[in-house]
């Protein structure tokens, strides 16, 4: 009997520090992420500048460059763009995807889809280097969020979690 006690108060503890876990994981995964976006778009750029292939064989070409969850939102908008324009699959994309992006993060590349494919060489890539100027004033904010935030859950989950075990115990 005392040994399905303290059976369960492990599991109690592992329980909530894994939550705690999983919770400092999705700022650590949003800088991640908010990275290989500006990864993402400075090659997009670069194809733009110097290539003359259109956009939908562009985003075939870095969805097999890139890697992660950039990859399956770049793997989304080429499967939505065989049924309607870019700046629609992009939206579609963003929202289908399970991407650790906030809300802001979201609005930058929304942005830059509405005007991707509709002017002129010169205005597609401004547009790219204005939303990689957003970008990192994002990745900055991601970053000392992660900071403050990441081991603090850690430390929460692991404090409720022998907060739990001494009430039981």
């Amino acid at each position: 009997m005392i040994l399905i006690k303290y059976i369960n108060l492990g599991a109690v503890f592992l329980i909530t520090f894994y939550i705690g876990y999983l919770l400092s994981k999705q700022y650590s995964q949003r800088v991640l992420e908010l990275k290989e976006l500006q990864t993402a778009l400075t090659l997009l750029e670069t194809k733009i500048k110097f290539t003359y292939e259109p956009l939908p064989e562009i985003f075939l070409q870095m969805e097999a460059m890139l890697e992660g969850s950039i990859k399956l939102l770049f793997k989304k908008i080429n499967e939505k763009l065989k049924e309607s324009s870019l700046q629609v699959a992009i939206e579609e994309a963003i929202k289908l995807t399970p991407l650790s992006l906030i809300n802001e993060d979201k609005i930058i590349l929304n942005d830059l889809a509405k005007t991707l494919g509709k002017t002129d060489k010169e205005g597609q890539v401004s547009q790219i280097e204005l939303s990689l100027s957003f970008l990192n004033s994002q990745v900055k904010k991601a970053e000392k969020e992660e900071e403050k935030n990441a081991k603090l859950y850690k430390t929460l989950g692991a404090t409720i979690g022998m907060a739990f075990a001494i009430l039981l115990f």
